[in-house]
């Protein structure tokens, strides 16, 4: 029977293992031992861990150490060590690993994996970086009523770019923290496209509602649609960043969803009322660059006006 250990982080992220294949392991500073750890708060020859030859089970003994031993934040002298137990000695994190317990079976691997790897690119993140800018830029010079200035324009457009880099540079983080790969080119090429798609669709919001005139069932489609997109950009950015079952990523989507969604439906929805005595309008002005239907006769516009204020008259009759 072999002895495991495994070299834990201070929040127990593994870190590295040991396997020795023989009956006790000495742990200590000294370099004597078999387990030798540069912690100071270690003593030269601080505890031994042995398999018991009557049981068979793993017995840790504590070698009149200074700063004494942990097991499972609990101070011992001499304990029975179980599979995954967590040894505490000065600083160090050690747990004891159990090579006859079968591991979890293996993760599938998902064609999309590879299908997604040409966002690994630097130059298409590059590419696509530019590409959200001008994009910005277009759309804040087609919503412009004043004179447009590029210039002017350019720090408030790089600002709303530097916020969009939080997402994949927190994904990144936490890829290092857990020891994985960043893939951080592939996460910005995402964070791009997912940025113009949302603009895209934006830009069709602006054109259908100066041209169709919709009714409030176009709000729902509105929140679906954004819905859709917020969970499927977020279930991406964790199938690039951690592997993991898809029923687990697919539980950390809804509930990131919701958290980001909820609060923006509920106040848009709070804030709805039949009657406000302080009502807020909204100013903007729709171009012609986004008016892709033939405009009305000047004879025809006038006589749907008038029949508008005939409606209006009748009703206040009734």
């Amino acid at each position: 029977m072999a002895i495991v250990l495994e070299l834990l982080s201070r929040k127990n992220i593994p870190l590295k293992h040991y396997k020795f294949e023989q009956d006790y392991v000495c742990v200590g500073r000294d370099f004597n031992n078999d387990l030798r750890l540069d912690d100071p708060y270690v003593c030269p020859s601080h505890m031994l861990v042995a398999i018991d030859p009557e049981s068979g089970k793993l017995m840790v003994n504590d070698c009149q150490s200074t700063n004494g031993i942990k097991v499972n934040n609990k101070f011992v002298r001499q304990a029975t060590l179980n599979s995954h137990d967590v040894i505490k000695i000065g600083r160090t994190r050690l747990r004891i690993i159990d090579t006859k317990v079968p591991l979890a079976e293996a993760i599938p691997l998902s064609e999309l994996e590879e299908n997604l790897s040409w966002l690994n690119q630097s130059f298409l993140a590059i590419s696509l970086s530019f590409a959200c800018l001008s994009f910005l830029l277009l759309s804040r010079y087609l919503g412009s009523v004043q004179e447009f200035s590029f210039i002017k324009a350019l720090p408030s457009e790089l600002g709303q770019l530097a916020v969009f880099c939080l997402w994949p540079l927190s994904f990144a983080i936490l890829a290092k923290v857990v020891k994985k790969e960043s893939h951080i080119v592939s996460q910005f090429c995402l964070t791009w496209l997912v940025v113009l798609l949302a603009n895209g669709l934006i830009l069709l919001q602006k054109i259908a509602i100066f041209n169709i005139h919709p009714g409030s069932w176009f709000t729902w489609i509105e929140l679906v649609i954004f819905a859709i997109l917020v969970s499927s950009f977020i279930w991406l950015s964790l199938f690039i960043a951690f592997h993991q079952t898809n029923h687990r990523r697919n539980i950390i989507v809804c509930a990131m969803t919701f958290i980001i969604l909820a609060p923006i439906y509920a106040l848009g929805f709070l804030n709805i009322d039949e009657f406000s005595p302080r009502p807020s309008y909204n100013p903007i002005l729709l171009p012609p660059n986004y008016n892709i239907t033939s405009a009305s006769q000047t004879d025809i516009f006038i006589d749907r006006a008038n029949s508008l204020f005939t409606q209006v008259d009748k009703l206040k009759i009734k």
